[in-house]
């Protein structure tokens, strides 16, 4: 992708900074797939918002109740809404693979740039490394625990477990192995993400009984055993904030995107209201639907037997866990290693990884990076291993993930404002 003569001459650009303008961008071209729509399906299905309501079945009950779910989900949307801009109106400028650690080697200042770009860069990539380390083995324990409903003998095992979580982690690499399907599988998995919430939202509503409008938005529950309700409440935007947070991966496709400066950010903040939309509509349903919640609570995976009892059919309510949930997890973690092998190798381009000059090379038959894909792959099964020291130990590692994505959003936008607060001297060439 070739930097318009244009942008190179911008006056906040000179000096130094000129030289540095070209870092971000990816040397190797890839070819422009996907669009505005394809795109916008791309990123509502690495949110999967209502899904992960649903997953966290167990937490929401724990902290806070229906009630602080939809509360806080309808903060975090608006949040999460007015961040997504902001950071659409950055990839307006600088549509490159490396997003957010692009973005901080524009904006920083001289002195901290590098640094402060590689950190942003490592943080984000680590984060994407452990969100797909969560889907993969949420995926494997799911599935371990349908079998258990219909094997009452079946006792998973750690060893299952984890070469239940290697198959699905290796399938996802041949999932992203060529770039010219992978529009197809985004649309595919925007499809399910509004198909499947659409089943479930109606067969619930018809099949659950009903809490009461009392229970849904005055009642506040506490089975976390911190005595604070302040400090629950709190806790209890994780669970939005795990469902909306994924919203940076269209800012490492953008290279791959036709007329990205205009069609990237656009696709960055339709989705990004669809899914807040979506996410406050399937709180509720979750939450008038929510049936014998402490009968459920005494299970492991709580939205399983939920889905079961509501539907009142052990394989229908297992074959839409496997289909919607387990199936969207595994697109989801196609996505983000997607999303994940562009960073490192734009990273690599800026000799922020080890061994840069594998990481940076671009496979020209199926067009995809696949030395940085082999990378987060790799990574993410040695992160698996974690599970067989301890269980907590691997939840700790994966919600972490989640804090680094955070990171990396704020990151940027900071830079941005302290340039225009303080140097009044924000990017004029802004498509957006």
């Amino acid at each position: 992708m070739s930097i318009d003569s244009k942008e190179m001459s911008h006056p906040h650009y000179r000096g130094e900074d000129a030289k540095d303008f070209h870092i971000g961008q990816s040397h190797e071209t890839l070819h422009r797939v996907y669009n505005t729509w394809t795109a916008s399906a791309y990123q509502v299905l690495m949110m999967a918002s209502w899904t992960c309501n649903v997953v966290l079945y167990s937490t929401v009950f724990d902290v806070g109740g229906p009630m602080m779910l939809i509360y806080s989900t309808i903060i975090v949307t608006v949040g999460q809404c007015l961040m997504m801009s902001s950071l659409a109106e950055l990839c307006s400028v600088w549509p490159y693979a490396g997003g957010q650690q692009a973005f901080t080697k524009y904006l920083a200042p001289q002195r901290i740039r590098r640094f402060l770009s590689y950190l942003v860069g490592w943080v984000v990539l680590l984060g994407e490394i452990a969100t797909v380390c969560g889907c993969s083995m949420n995926s494997a324990q799911i599935i371990a625990s349908v079998v258990s409903i219909h094997q009452p003998t079946f006792v998973p095992e750690t060893w299952s477990t984890y070469l239940m979580f290697v198959a699905l982690t290796v399938l996802s690499l041949l999932f992203c192995f060529s770039q010219k399907h992978l529009p197809a599988i985004a649309v595919l998995g925007g499809i399910i993400t509004l198909g499947g919430g659409l089943a479930w939202a109606i067969s619930f509503l018809i099949l659950a009984p009903k809490q009461t409008a009392s229970f849904v938005f005055t009642n506040f529950i506490n089975n976390s055993g911190y005595a604070s309700n302040a400090w629950v409440g709190f806790m209890s935007f994780y669970t939005p904030i795990y469902a909306l947070y994924g919203t940076d991966g269209i800012l490492h496709i953008a290279e791959e995107m036709r007329d990205a400066t205009k069609s990237a950010p656009r696709a960055m903040v339709y989705s990004m209201i669809f899914s807040g939309i979506t996410s406050v509509m399937g709180a509720l349903v979750m939450a008038f639907c929510a049936g014998d919640w402490e009968k459920y609570m005494e299970s492991d995976f709580p939205f399983v037997d939920w889905f079961v009892d509501i539907l009142d059919s052990s394989a229908g309510g297992s074959a839409l866990v496997i289909v919607v949930i387990v199936l969207l997890n595994f697109l989801i973690a196609v996505g983000i290693n997607t999303a994940g092998s562009r960073l490192a190798w734009s990273m690599a381009h800026d000799h922020a990884l080890p061994f840069s000059n594998t990481f940076q090379k671009v496979n020209q038959t199926v067009q995809t990076p696949l030395n940085a894909l082999f990378l987060l792959i790799v990574t993410e099964l040695v992160i698996g291993l974690v599970l067989f020291g301890s269980d907590y130990a691997f939840q700790i590692v994966v919600s972490l993930g989640g804090v680094a994505i955070q990171f990396g959003y704020l990151i940027p936008i900071l830079m941005y404002c302290s340039r225009w607060l303080i140097w009044d001297a924000s990017p004029s060439l802004r498509c957006f």
